[in-house]
């Protein structure tokens, strides 16, 4: 019988889970390759993807496919779901209350089994908004004949 392999720490793993920790802005494989890069000039963008892929596995961070642009990464474990700004891409963690009813009924009676489910909400966030009040051209006063 073969023994479990145990993943042993490393100090790439360690590193890439440090740069995601308290990050709230769900960023892409580069976007941590370039933080991490800077503490360990040797790391390969490959290793960063292998030690995302790791901590996805153990649960201690979680994989995110919002969009076309590929995947994004979250520390924030626990349930709850997403807005992703349609001008700027922001994403921004949702905890709504999870009483919420969907029915997934028609699901079970076509035989799949559901064990989780995901909400995304798309459109534009507090801050574009203000950027576009701000920016808004100002109408020239009604001349007077």
């Amino acid at each position: 019988m073969r023994r479990a392999a145990r993943k042993r720490t490393t100090r790439q793993l360690e590193e890439v889970f440090k740069a995601l920790q308290g990050d709230h802005t769900h960023p892409f494989a580069h976007e941590i390759y370039r933080r991490v890069h800077k503490k360990l000039r040797r790391i390969s963008l490959a290793t960063v993807y292998r030690n995302l892929h790791n901590l996805v596995e153990e649960g201690k961070i979680r994989t995110l496919l919002l969009d076309e642009q590929g995947a994004r990464f979250d520390p924030e474990t626990s349930q709850h779901d997403h807005f992703v700004c349609v001008r700027c891409g922001r994403v921004v963690d949702l905890f709504l209350r999870q009483a919420r009813r969907i029915d997934l009924s028609p699901l079970a009676k076509q035989g799949y089994v559901v064990t989780t489910h995901n909400l995304t909400v798309h459109g534009t966030c507090q801050a574009c908004v203000a950027r576009r009040r701000t920016s808004k051209p100002q109408r020239p006063a009604a001349r007077k004949a």
